[in-house]
């Protein structure tokens, strides 16, 4: 695309892209990084001819080789300083669709502080093989200094015309220059084979094989490039430094005398490209087409127990530990945890990486995934637990002067809540019974609280109940000696002799300030009797299979379906969590259907609805059936075969007192191979376009996608999303919330729109070459991957709300971070305890959402970040429960920006652009 008017300058950028971990473990591909990393150090240090290498834009894998070469340390540093060596700026090189907006910032964040520990970061956004980007992508990288972007995948029809080199813009209207691989990041790697995996061996190198690769190379680089500057990639996966590149740069230089080759950095090439006098285009949105690349969107239900284990360790510390944590230390002087919180994201983020998260590997690469986020996860928790024991003391014994027994509700969240808690309490001989008790508040108001189960246990005292962070962790924990030690537990439903009073209670906790707690305090009745809390205005009533409260109605039929009735404007949404399943002859990284294929639903199955709990805070109906499913794909793969296994299923819808949120928990025992599960929620709406929410932007695709005709891999229909996603119409909608579950697909049907949300995708292939979906490509190694059939029990959590007005009105978002990290109800001794009433922090702005409450990574000061997500500028008011001295804009790097104005420091107001995401540091006395 580029006139032809200047001398053409080709910048070849020798490389390798490591996936840590994919068709080998993790162990067996550091021992190969390790010896191509040393054996590169000394190729910088006495090859004066080879004057740069890229390796990957992930800093990790120096800290991988490291381990095993510690007296390279200084040998890297001297390198990177001199520019021999490129390092970041990324942590890890993740999938971006599958981990959260505020994980991608702690990338760059932990990228950064570790380059900087190795001699420098290179102000380059290179992510070569991610499998997509974020609209997003332009801020963030905006936000730590880099203004440009190098990648490979993700671009539809659209690069037609904006050529290789275009300017690519964020929602806020952040810009870099992006520049496209055309023909891969491996489109010049092993240069002077035959085949370009032969640069794994010590064959001889063929100039004139290179000459003649690198001559195609250029007439494809020359015809997408609107510049006289052009990349030529050097490198592939896992591969070391080119073998006798002198002598293949020297005959490339020969061969074309017109072409001034140079052999630099990826800095020295986007130098070239500023310096070119040239009118680029700007493309806006996310890149999520497969027109040159496989975008291989299969990957998004590949292994969702990854998915779901990932939630669940960044909702504990995004917005469970850090938040609570800097309310414990900004508030009542408790140490903040920044080792703990440091190691915690990092260990987190070693399962980000797109091999890694995509479930797209081999086994043990995904046994080993868990054992991580389980280090994670159990390490937070104790964290947690640890944090909050300083505000309400809870290790057993209690004592016997110890009359009254303490709750406390905790906030992790920056805004007041009202919400249904429950807690398995434990009360000690001699304590009242529970039913005669009061549960008061700290103002001395009686809170009415409902008792769902009480018994008498002569407790086992290897055990603190207390300590488990919920209640199913606690009944898990006391049913399970129950069950294994009867002979030394006794359980009666009367009282006995030493025996304490094992009883779940439930109660409303009104108002409870943001990121604060308040007390609870189980006394004997007062007379005369106390004031007591006003009841829900919206209490749960049962009625047989229906749940109602005044907002919504809820009727659950055997097959698992519910019909779901809005009470605000009388729309009702029938055939709701419709179970479908088909057949997947896919692999690992894509869905496809056989050549026959055969669907499935629950529609009509026999089964037995059952009310499990019935009160006016809360609502519990489940529903019990079998799913009968072909076994697995005939041999030839063609179709389902004929024999079938029955699927066990539960399903069980809750609805709370004063919500329209429809909790629906569906378990379901895997007993079969090669299929894909889903969850239909038809909508009755006719609907052109679908809402996902994703990272710091809700994304607004269309439900139709495009043909995709001659692309490498057309759309699916599917689409990533992160909380939620909507269809609406007239005012009037559907929202579906997930937990870890983060593939949604739209469908046409003849009633309306149907949103249809992957439950399950099991397959036993890494990679196959024999579907459709992929035009009958590998996208791997062809490996058996028997784990990723995902046998046994699924326990799959998401939730239906219908929706009345404008969707960014409803605050969506904060709707589903409090029931992703809902309020902490837990018991512990009166005496010692810190009052409540006063929280941190409060966020005020229907459209601007939080994304980190935490301390400082350097200063003892309290960090904010917030994002907007309206199209328009829209204000912020940060409330604070302590006095401030000083406030300052920050960039994601935490560095200060500018000093912020605060005529109240008690508050901080801030007006953020469209889509604009904000960090704000603020000091305290």
């Amino acid at each position: 695309m580029s006139d032809g008017s200047e001398r053409v300058t080709a910048w070849i950028v020798s490389h390798t892209h490591w996936d840590r971990e994919w068709y080998l473990s993790y162990g067996r591909f550091r021992v190969d990084l390790a010896r191509m990393v040393h054996a590169l150090l000394d190729r910088l240090e006495h090859d004066p001819e080879f004057k740069h290498f890229v390796l990957d834009g992930q800093a990790l894998l120096l800290r991988d080789h490291l381990q095993f070469y510690p007296e390279d340390r200084a040998r890297i540093r001297r390198l990177v300083k001199e520019g021999w060596l490129s390092l970041g700026p990324w942590y890890i090189l993740p999938d971006e669709f599958l981990v959260s907006g505020e994980a991608t910032v702690r990338n760059l964040l932990a990228g950064h502080q570790l380059c900087r520990e190795l001699g420098g970061e290179v102000k380059v956004g290179y992510m070569p093989d991610s499998f997509g980007h974020l609209a997003q992508i332009p801020q963030l990288l905006r936000g730590v200094g880099i203004d440009n972007f190098i990648y490979t995948r993700g671009n539809g029809d659209e690069l037609e015309e904006l050529g290789s080199d275009y300017l690519w813009r964020a929602p806020d209207g952040s810009e870099v220059l992006a520049c496209c691989q055309v023909d891969g990041y491996c489109n010049a790697g092993g240069l002077g084979y035959d085949e370009i995996w032969e640069a794994h061996t010590r064959r001889n190198v063929h100039t004139d094989k290179a000459v003649e690769r690198v001559g195609k190379l250029l007439e494809k680089l020359t015809a997408r490039s609107n510049s006289p500057v052009l990349l030529i990639n050097n490198g592939c996966d896992h591969f070391p430094a080119q073998k006798d590149f002198h002598q293949i740069i020297t005959a490339l230089r020969e061969a074309f005398p017109e072409i001034n080759f140079q052999h630099g950095s990826h800095r020295r090439y986007l130098d070239g490209l500023r310096k070119a006098d040239v009118q680029r285009k700007v493309f806006r949105g996310e890149l999520l087409g497969g027109r040159y690349n496989f975008i291989l969107s299969g990957v998004w239900s590949a292994r969702l127990y990854l998915k779901q284990w990932n939630e669940r360790a960044q909702t504990l510390l995004e917005s469970r530990l850090e938040p609570l944590a800097a309310a414990a230390h900004f508030l009542h002087g408790v140490e903040y945890p920044t080792g703990m919180l440091r190691w915690a994201w990092s260990r987190l983020m070693e399962n980000h990486p797109h091999d890694s998260i995509c479930g797209c590997s081999i086994d043990t690469v995904h046994t080993e995934m868990v054992a991580r986020f389980s280090e994670v996860v159990e390490s937070a928790e104790q964290q947690l637990h640890r944090s909050l024991r300083d505000l309400l003391p809870f290790f057993a014994p209690e004592k016997a002067q110890d009359t009254d027994t303490a709750l406390a509700v905790f906030n992790s969240l920056p805004w007041r809540r009202s919400q249904v808690v429950s807690r398995l309490v434990i009360l000690l001989p001699g304590q009242p019974h529970i039913e005669t008790m009061d549960l008061v508040d700290e103002d001395g108001v009686s809170v009415p609280f409902e008792l769902v189960e009480r018994h008498w246990l002569e407790r086992f005292w290897a055990i603190d109940y207390r300590a488990q962070l919920d209640l199913d962790s606690q009944l898990l924990q006391r049913d399970t000696y129950l069950d294994r030690m009867g002979d030394r537990i006794r359980r009666t439903d009367a009282p006995e002799d030493g025996a304490d009073q094992f009883a779940v209670i439930r109660f409303l906790a009104d108002d409870v300030p943001g990121l604060g707690h308040r007390r609870y305090f189980l006394k004997e009745k007062a007379e005369p009797a106390l004031a007591v809390a006003p009841a829900p205005r919206n209490p749960v009533v049962a009625d047989g299979n229906t749940l109602s409260n005044g907002l919504v109605r809820v009727q659950l039929a055997a097959d698992g379906t519910f019909l779901l009735e809005d009470l605000r404007n009388g729309r009702r949404y029938p055939g709701q969590n419709l179970l479908e399943d088909i057949e997947d002859a896919g692999d690992e990284y894509d869905y496809s259907p056989a050549a026959t294929s055969t669907r499935i639903t629950s529609a009509g199955v026999a089964g037995h609805v059952s009310l499990l709990q019935d009160g006016g805070l809360a609502g519990v109906l489940e529903a019990r059936f079998e799913l009968e499913l072909p076994r697995a794909l005939g041999e030839d793969r063609q179709a389902r075969c004929t024999e079938t296994l029955a699927c066990p299923v539960r399903v069980l819808l809750r609805l709370d007192a004063d919500s329209p949120l429809v909790q629906v928990e569906t378990r379901f025992d895997n007993r079969v191979e090669d299929h894909r599960l889903r969850a239909l929620f038809p909508s009755g709406l006719d609907c052109t376009r679908i809402l996902s929410d994703g990272q710091f932007v809700v994304n607004d695709r269309p439900v139709t996608p495009p043909e995709g005709k001659d692309w490498a891999q057309p759309p699916t229909g599917t689409v990533p999303q992160q909380d939620f996603s909507l269809l609406q119409q007239g005012g009037q909608g559907l929202v579906v919330f997930n937990q870890g579950l983060p593939e949604m697909a739209a469908l046409q049907e003849e009633h309306g729109t149907t949103m249809a949300l992957t439950l399950l995708r099991a397959v036993g292939w890494l990679s196959r070459d024999d579907f459709p979906t992929r035009n009958h490509c590998n996208a791997g190694p062809t490996l058996h991957t028997p784990d990723a059939q995902c046998p046994g029990e699924h326990t799959l959590r998401y939730a239906v709300q219908p929706l009345v007005g404008d969707w960014r009105k409803a605050k969506l978002k904060r709707t589903s971070l409090g029931w992703r990290a809902p309020l902490m109800l837990r018991q512990g001794v009166a005496e010692g305890s810190v009052a409540g009433g006063q929280g941190l922090l409060e966020l005020e702005g229907p459209e601007i959402v939080i994304s980190a409450v935490k301390r400082h990574e350097e200063r003892d000061s309290l960090v904010i970040r917030v994002y907007n997500q309206s199209d328009d500028p829209r204000p912020a008011q940060l409330r604070l429960g302590v006095t401030a001295s000083v406030a300052w804009r920050l960039n994601l790097l935490e560095e200060r920006m500018v000093e912020l104005e605060m005529t109240d420091p008690r508050c901080l107001s801030l007006l953020l652009r469209g889509h604009e995401i904000t960090t704000v540091e603020i000091e305290l006395p």
